[in-house]
């Protein structure tokens, strides 16, 4: 399994696309660390709220990760870190007939399909840990020394753990998908369709609370809930949306550890459900010679 891993890795790393991607997606946090801080000035650096918690101060590289992940629109970060990297993992195997030598080893295809989604944690392991020190080393620059240095790891595991929601369905979309262009469309059809269909229809019946179960959303409200949990552990939050054509919904106040449990739930859901499916397909698949 640790062989398929090296393997899987080595491939990815020789991918110009691999690196585009990546290096597209750090120089975002620079511009979000620090020149957004120095073009807006202070006005924006300091005294900002999001969530009960004052940005600005010490703490503008948390505000970074709020502008940087937490919309729907910037949800793409998600989807094309997560999704993108892990896209042609699978199905390329079956377009290009290398799963023919891969699976003719003795390995079983349960340990392939685990040593390809090891290596994909590897990778979004390390890019989840240079964005967080990228931003808060352009924050450090921009504005000053930073505060709640505590929070670097959690903030890791949030982006992290969004990334493998998106890499998990890029597995399942892999396992029956003969192509990584094929797999980069369905992604970009499934993300268009939960934010346009399940997101305003959820709003619109004010059901807040089950949107963190959602996939696209529980990316967004990942990176929401845990700052605050550690800022106002015992604190609430009142989430409220827009419906097209119903307005504003009614609010609906969480407590920040039912938000929390509401969070992980669906992380576990997101990523364990796409990847069992996957596996099921995979494990059928046919290998033509």
């Amino acid at each position: 399994m640790w062989a398929v891993a090296r393997y899987e890795l080595t491939w990815d790393l020789r991918k110009k696309r691999t690196y585009l991607i990546v290096g597209l997606f750090l120089f975002t946090a620079f511009v979000l660390g620090y020149l957004v801080p120095i073009t807006a000035g202070k006005s924006v650096a300091e005294g900002q709220t999001q969530l009960g918690i004052i940005f600005g101060g010490g703490l503008w590289w948390v505000e970074v990760a709020y502008m940087a992940f937490n919309t729907f629109m910037s949800g793409l970060f998600f989807l094309f870190i997560g999704g993108f990297i892990s896209a042609d993992s699978l199905a390329s195997e079956f377009d290009h007939n290398t799963a023919v030598p891969l699976l003719s080893q003795p390995i079983r295809r349960a340990e392939v399909y685990v040593g390809k989604f090891l290596a994909k944690i590897i990778l979004l392991l390390v890019v989840s840990v240079l964005f967080t020190l990228l931003v808060l080393a352009a924050s450090e620059i921009s504005i000053g020394a930073q505060a709640q240095m505590d929070m670097l790891p959690l903030l890791v595991f949030a982006e992290f753990g969004a990334f493998l929601e998106f890499a998990a369905l890029a597995f399942f979309l892999g396992s029956f998908a003969r192509s990584g262009e094929m797999v980069l469309g369905l992604l970009i059809t499934v993300f268009i369709m939960i934010t346009a269909v399940v997101l305003v229809l959820g709003l619109k019946f004010g059901l807040q609370e089950s949107m963190f179960l959602i996939p696209v959303v529980n990316a967004d409200f990942l990176l929401n809930v845990i700052p605050y949990y550690i800022v106002q552990p015992w604190g609430v939050m009142v989430l409220q949306g827009y419906a097209l054509g119903a307005g504003p919904t009614v609010p609906v106040t969480v407590t920040v550890i039912s938000a929390l449990q509401y969070v992980l739930a669906g992380l576990a859901i997101s990523v364990l459900t796409p990847l069992a499916a996957g596996y099921y397909f995979f494990r059928r698949a046919e290998v033509k010679e």
